[in-house]
């Protein structure tokens, strides 16, 4: 069940009016705010283009959005004013301007943020995929209205007391942002389930895990504490053999299943081809690397836990640069032989005969003279 937004006050008080009495003051844009209430959210809708509404308190002093004290959250837009009052004070209050008969004013007092909860054990680079919901007690607020320009995000927070660590290092990580539109993780636009896939891309070490949804006026968040393991999964390529064989092989930590492991992923060659690559166990054939140059690899691993818990991680996209093959003994004999012809070789030839017919004649030239002398 979701609430609608027709005409619907969530119960504030007890109201002792009759229920024509009842209708006639809403219809007025009137509302009363029970003394017991610490915060109360309105929303209001107006007909288009049309400016922001003005509040009247019970005392008769009114509010602005423009102007307005700080207990007092104020969004506006085209259609719609959407305030928080926090402590407001109890009692008869309106609503001036022109306020849309079809949707009117709707008062939320108690609402929070439903969150799905996080396994005990979450390792380096794992995937989750966690699902959030805006709810009044257990019923979901309808997110086509509710919902609408809220932003839900899961950060990451490094637990740091280190004051001399740096600004950026203690700023948030941002993993994942929720989605209600039937796209990604999400299953089925405008149910106010909002859905994510959440990659914990950090390093080992204990964080503050927080999902906040907001839109300036409205803000709810949960918190967990998070001590991140090191991936227990990792990838490594062999060096292609003289065949341009080669391998994907992988390393398991003692916290997984070794035997449970199942890889997918997308291998690209230096000339932009694209494979799928997917198997199970330690290692993976890959097709041969035929060309030289960069081969760009993105994976996920499918592993079981030791305490049985299915988890899904990213494993670290990689570059790897193969050259081409270098040239072995019996090639490179073939190359110095084969460099000249022998037809080209004529030169060297009759360099060789030149030498050997100067060497005889300056020999018998010598012996002749030595001869003569006698």
């Amino acid at each position: 069940m979701m609430i609608k937004p027709l005409f619907f006050v969530l119960t504030l008080l007890p109201f002792t009016l009759l229920g024509k009495e009842q209708h006639a003051r809403w219809l007025s844009n009137t509302f009363r705010i029970d003394p017991s209430i610490k915060e109360v959210t309105l929303f209001i809708e107006r007909e288009s283009s049309s400016v922001p509404v003005v509040l009247i308190k019970p005392d008769g002093s009114k509010l602005y959005y423009q102007r307005h004290p700080d207990n007092v959250s104020w969004a506006s837009t085209s259609e719609r004013d959407v305030i928080t009052l926090w402590k407001p004070q109890p009692g008869p209050w309106q609503a001036t301007g022109k306020i849309a008969g079809e949707h009117g004013i709707t008062l939320l007092s108690v609402f929070h943020l439903q969150m799905d909860a996080l396994p005990t054990r979450v390792f380096q680079n794992e995937v989750i995929q966690l699902n959030g919901q805006l709810a009044y007690k257990n019923t979901t607020l309808d997110a086509n209205y509710y919902l609408d320009g809220l932003s839900l995000k899961a950060l990451l927070y490094a637990e740091d007391n280190n004051a001399d660590k740096d600004a950026f290092s203690l700023a948030p990580l941002e993993l994942g942002t929720f989605k209600d539109d039937g796209t990604g993780a999400d299953t089925l636009p405008g149910d106010g389930i909002m859905t994510a896939e959440i990659i914990f891309d950090a390093l080992p070490g204990n964080y503050l895990f927080q999902a906040e949804i907001s839109n300036g006026v409205l803000a709810r968040y949960v918190q967990n504490k998070v001590l991140l393991y090191p991936q227990p999964v990792r990838a490594r390529f062999t060096t292609p053999d003289s065949s341009r064989q080669w391998r994907l092989e992988f390393e398991t930590d003692s916290d997984v299943l070794a035997d449970s492991l199942t890889i997918t992923g997308e291998l690209i060659n230096p000339l932009e081809q694209s494979v799928a690559i997917s198997g199970q166990g330690r290692s993976i054939d890959l097709p041969p690397a035929l060309q030289p140059g960069n081969y760009r690899w993105r994976g996920r691993a499918y592993v079981t836990t030791m305490d049985g818990r299915e988890i899904q991680i990213k494993l670290k996209d990689q570059v790897v640069r193969v050259v081409p093959p270098l040239p072995g003994p019996d090639e490179n004999h073939t190359l110095a032989a084969t460099s000249f012809p022998l037809w080209q070789q004529w030169w060297l030839w009759a360099s060789v005969a030149l030498a050997l017919m100067l060497t005889v004649a300056g020999v018998w030239w010598w012996r002749s003279r030595k001869g003569h002398q006698k």
